[in-house]
């Protein structure tokens, strides 16, 4: 039954992600609110033992999208108070390319291929054409 339950969900979040890359993008003029940053350390073998991995998040207001992930380059060259573009994906907001006015500031070219290719294999997955061996091997059937 939890088998069962889920290929559900791994289909209905395939779906969505399809769905999401066959609609189209949604541009708002946004104003920045703050940017905020948070750093996950973890232990490895590496030289000191740690390993650092900071996300930097832009909080804007004025529209549908609430936040936004961007690089270092997007998060120091934005201002708060600044207004900026906006394009984004209608069903899950996912922010694709930050622009102010003709000069871009952020853009993820790719986005729409790898989002059709995940979920392509969530619906595959779902539909049992993709199969975990015992020794964690993938293999189609």
């Amino acid at each position: 039954m939890l088998k069962f339950l889920v290929r559900i969900a791994m289909f209905v979040f395939g779906v969505a992600l399809l769905i999401d890359t066959g609609l189209p993008i949604k541009l708002e003029a946004l104003q920045v609110d703050q940017h905020t940053s948070s750093t996950h350390r973890e232990r490895t073998a590496g030289r000191d033992g740690t390993w650092a991995d900071t996300s930097y998040t832009l909080h804007l207001i004025g529209g549908r999208v609430s936040s936004c992930s961007v690089g270092y380059s997007a998060y120091g060259r934005l201002k708060d108070g600044e207004t900026i573009d906006v394009s984004a994906t209608k069903l899950f907001k996912t922010c694709v390319r930050i622009a102010k006015g003709e000069e871009v500031i952020e853009e993820d070219k790719y986005w729409r291929i790898l989002v059709f290719l995940g979920g392509c294999l969530l619906v595959a997955a779902a539909f049992g054409w993709i199969e975990q061996d015992d020794d964690g091997s993938f293999r189609f059937s």
